[in-house]
């Protein structure tokens, strides 16, 4: 599946955009300043490797908060800002892409607030829209200025909060994530780019699978099918036959698919210290190897993506490290989630 030869095209209205971010791709923290972050001892240590990047600028601000977590969701709306400013109406949907765990979490927390009728903005990140905006269009119905396949699904979490009888929170939060995977993959079909397409559906597979092991791992009742996705590339009946069998026989089979490194790795990791981070960190690795196919290519909307997905993979990975760091996180627990 990853494997496939896709035939880029370049698009010559993004021929300076792509240049310039080719110019910028100097930035990146090398990793050889993630492996001194790595082995600081504390954050002010860590703060004077990151004091040598292009993010400096925070470093100050990042030490009176004792978080990163401002700064990065400063460069996430710096990212959104950028893409809104430079892609063509008929690109934009790529940000809902690009962030689509944000916007899920985002919906996802929407839902529990109307559900227990309490304000959870404090676990809302705030991308391209303030929570106090997403929970008014909500509650009156008026997304004239809200865009992607957010209303959709606002008016979807709506059907399930008002809908007779009891359904369990968990079942409804996987019914929102289905509704949302299947409305955003058809926003990345509208962009006619075959590998923008089989990226969100290589994603779905890795959510069905990710979802496999939490079940198992958690011990939740209930059968496969409630936890699985439609869209993805592989056959739902590949993973639903495996529902009765044990986890060793599972990730054996798994092994077989293109997604044999993220599977094997996360298994391994949550058999070790019962964590789905290296899960995760794969995930990421996974993509970033996916998109390093057209890397030679010289301007289109794919070079764009790959570049914003490395540099919000980064600025997660920075605010792991320093977060890790600051509260004593074991050095082997943390370069898995970020290595």
């Amino acid at each position: 599946m990853a494997g496939i030869p896709y035939e880029i095209g370049d698009d010559s209205d993004y021929l300076f955009t792509c240049a310039e971010l080719k110019s910028k791709e100097v930035e990146f923290v090398a990793q050889g300043r993630i492996e001194r972050m790595l082995s600081a001892a504390h954050t002010g240590e860590f703060l004077k490797v990151l004091g040598e990047t292009v993010y400096a600028p925070g470093t100050g601000s990042i030490e009176a908060e004792k978080s990163f977590e401002q700064m990065m969701v400063s460069g996430y709306r710096d990212i959104i800002d950028y893409l809104e400013e430079r892609l063509k109406q008929e690109h934009k949907a790529l940000v809902y892409i690009l962030f689509f765990e944000e916007f899920l979490h985002n919906l996802k927390l929407i839902m529990k607030s109307v559900i227990l009728e309490k304000e959870l903005e404090e676990l809302y990140i705030p991308l391209k829209y303030e929570y106090s905006h997403l929970m008014e269009a909500y509650r009156t119905g008026k997304y004239e200025d809200i865009g992607g396949p957010l209303p959709q699904v606002m008016e979807h979490i709506k059907s399930l909060v008002d809908a007779p009888g009891k359904k369990d929170t968990r079942d409804k939060e996987l019914d929102v994530e289905a509704f949302y995977t299947e409305k955003l993959l058809h926003a990345a079909d509208s962009l006619g780019r075959r590998m923008i397409s089989d990226y969100i559906r290589y994603k779905i597979d890795l959510i069905n699978i990710e979802n496999i092991y939490r079940k198992l791992h958690l011990g939740r009742e209930g059968s496969f099918a409630g936890l699985l996705h439609k869209g993805g590339a592989l056959e739902l009946k590949v993973l639903t036959d495996l529902e009765n069998e044990s986890m060793d026989y599972i990730v054996k089979e798994l092994e077989k698919t293109d997604y044999a490194d993220v599977i094997i790795r996360g298994a391994q990791r949550l058999s070790s210290d019962r964590s789905f981070s290296s899960f995760e960190r794969n995930r990421d690795l996974y993509f970033l190897d996916y998109f390093d196919s057209i890397k030679y290519s010289v301007s289109n909307l794919e070079k764009i993506f790959h570049f914003f997905l490395r540099k919000k993979i980064e600025l997660t990975n920075l605010n792991i490290l320093y977060t890790g760091i600051r509260f004593n996180a074991d050095k082997s627990n943390l370069r898995c989630k970020v290595d």
